[in-house]
This record gives C-alpha cells, sequence and structure tokens, in this order.
C-alpha cells in the first residue's frame, strides 16, 4: 500500500513539475516583446540619447533625462531611464501575473550599472586613456546583459515590487537633484572630457 501511495505522489509531483514547466514557456513566449522593447529602448535610445545630448539638454526639464555633462554617473541615466520607466510601465499591465517584476527589474540596473562601472574603470586603467568606441561596447553589453537578467529572472522573482519602487525613487530623486545641484567632486561625478585635459 505504501508503495502504491509513494508511486501515486511521485506521479503528481511529475505533473506539477511539468505543469510549472510548461508555465515559464508559456510566461517567457509571452514576455519576448518587453525584452525585445528593453534591449532596443536602452541600445539605441541610449545611443541617440548622448548623441543628442548637446541639443536636448537645451529643452527645458530635458536634462533629468539625458547626460547633462559627459560624466559616469550622468552616463547611468542612459541605463537606468529606460530600463527604470519601461520596468513601471510593465508593471502596469503584467503586475498581476509578475507581482515582483519592478524589484527584478531594479536589481538587474544596478547589477548593470555596477558592471558597467567597473568596465569602464578597468579598461580606461589598462588602455591609460578615456577610449568611446570601448565605452560605447561595453554599453552595448550592458544593454545585453540587462536584458538577459531580467528574461532569466523575472519568473523566480520576490513577491513584492515595493523594494523595486523604493529603489527606483531613490535613485531618480540622485538624479534629479544631481542634474540641478553641484555634485561632490570625484570621479564618478566628474567630467571625462576635462579629466583628460
Amino acid at each position: 500500500m505504501k508503495i502504491l501511495v509513494y508511486h501515486k505522489n511521485f506521479g503528481s509531483s511529475e505533473e506539477a513539475i511539468l505543469d510549472r514547466a510548461a508555465q515559464r514557456k508559456h510566461m517567457l513566449r509571452k514576455t519576448i516583446f518587453w525584452d525585445i522593447a528593453l534591449f532596443l529602448l536602452t541600445a539605441i535610445g541610449g545611443t541617440l540619447v548622448f548623441l543628442f545630448s548637446p541639443v536636448l539638454i537645451r529643452i527645458p526639464m530635458i536634462g533629468v533625462f539625458v547626460p547633462i555633462r559627459n560624466s559616469m554617473w550622468e552616463n547611468l541615466k542612459l541605463l537606468f531611464i529606460p530600463a527604470g520607466f519601461l520596468g513601471l510601465l510593465r508593471y502596469a499591465f503584467t503586475g498581476n501575473l509578475q507581482k515582483g517584476i519592478m524589484t527584478t527589474y531594479m536589481q538587474a540596473i544596478l547589477l548593470t550599472a555596477s558592471i558597467f562601472l567597473t568596465g569602464h574603470y578597468l579598461g580606461t586603467g589598462i588602455l591609460g586613456t578615456e577610449c568611446f568606441l570601448f565605452d560605447m561596447l561595453l554599453f552595448y553589453f550592458c544593454a545585453l546583459f540587462l536584458t538577459w537578467h531580467i528574461r532569466t529572472h523575472a519568473d523566480r522573482q520576490k513577491k513584492s515590487s515595493l523594494p523595486g519602487f523604493l529603489i527606483f525613487m531613490l535613485l531618480a530623486g540622485c538624479f534629479i537633484y544631481f542634474t540641478y545641484h553641484m555634485p561632490p567632486d570625484i570621479g564618478l561625478f566628474r567630467d571625462i572630457m576635462q579629466s583628460l585635459q
């Protein structure tokens, strides 16, 4: 009798595993649009914003969204702004199915920003100077990593988006504050071109 019960339980748990795998595949198929949008918005949008930022910063209130100085802190806007706002949009549309998606987005943004900063300073140290081409390739790698991280962790997320919203508001507040106030005189906030002179 115990053997029959064991086999019955084994069969149901096996079905549950297969069911979860099917649900995960279905969810990944449904969210591919968000992943493609994230990569394109970050990679292409970030490149266009960076190239046209001298023109864009002349528009009132647009400085919050574009780099107003060529510092690493300001360049982080190119990752944070598109990914953060797409995370908010995704939460609005899929929040019932993916309750912790905003937390997943902010974890990915913080990790990607760390990789971007580490890669830049490591590359600058090895090359001995700033290299625009290296930074652009690093940025595209980071956009790809950001998309991959969210795609692979979206179904293993925490149950709440509250931590994600708190981190989003904290970072957004820092970007707004340092856009309109003098940032600390440290390398992160220093203009890259001025540091070359």
